[in-house]
């Protein structure tokens, strides 16, 4: 029996099929049913099947985003996740700190060139391996999620993204519409990522997977949407209480 190659978490931060998102039948896959787990539960035994990923994201430095970095980071250490999560400078508003995003996955592409990325906001916690990732053939992978007050919105929470030249460039994309906006708060940048994906899919040929909702699971609205469902990623949302901070 082969032997199981076991990857221990390190941290390396250093300071420094889809359906298109306006078709009909996404709505119909979108539908907000009581829907059971993609898959069960994977505990750190399996994180070896994850070694190719490289699991990122960032806070602003002296905020209490930096707090919950910590708690991002014990539940990557408790799953031998290899991980990434950076302090950055406060750019001035919550605005322009979220829409950073654009910009530090275009950064994370390059330093971890050869590995694939997952992206999650640092107000979440891994409550289990997330092992359908390690199957992701797609270039990049979101969650398109029906609520009460926006139909088919695109969530930028947990991002699965190859490490390719079309999504390289579908950052970019998103960071120009970020910046055409300047501070537009009637957009967020998720909702801009999702125009970037529009604009771009077709020409790039795109390939964009809807990622389960447990592995974007908004604590409070996706339970009640799914109460059946045990999350994988969760999302604590503290800029509901820090919206002037990231």
């Amino acid at each position: 029996m082969p032997r199981k190659i076991r990857v221990k978490p390190r941290h390396i931060s250093r300071n420094v099929k889809i359906i298109p998102k306006n078709s009909n039948h996404s709505r119909n896959s979108n539908s907000n049913v009581n829907i059971k787990n993609a898959h069960r539960f994977f505990g750190k035994e399996s994180s070896h099947l994850l070694k190719d990923i490289v699991f990122v994201a960032y806070y602003t430095i002296n905020t209490p985003y930096q707090q919950e970095s910590e708690k991002l980071k014990e539940s990557l250490e408790k799953f031998n996740l290899i991980y990434d999560i950076v302090g950055v400078s406060n750019l001035g508003t919550w605005q322009a700190n979220t829409r950073f995003k654009a910009k530090f996955l275009q950064e994370m592409l390059i330093k971890h060139k050869g590995k694939n990325l997952v992206y999650v906001d640092v107000d979440a916690v891994f409550n289990s391996v997330p092992i359908l990732f390690k199957d992701y053939s797609c270039d990049i992978g979101v969650r398109y999620q029906d609520f009460r007050w926006k139909q088919n919105e695109c969530l930028s929470g947990t991002i699965f993204l190859s490490n390719n030249p079309k999504v390289m460039r579908l950052c970019k994309e998103w960071e120009k519409i970020n910046i055409r906006e300047e501070n537009n708060k009637s957009n967020l940048e998720q909702w801009n990522l999702g125009f970037a994906i529009d604009l771009l899919k077709p020409s790039l040929n795109l390939n964009v997977t809807n990622i389960p909702p447990e592995y974007t699971f908004i604590f409070d609205t996706m339970k009640i949407i799914y109460p059946s469902i045990t999350p994988v990623i969760e999302h604590f949302q503290a800029s509901r209480k820090n919206r002037n901070l990231r």
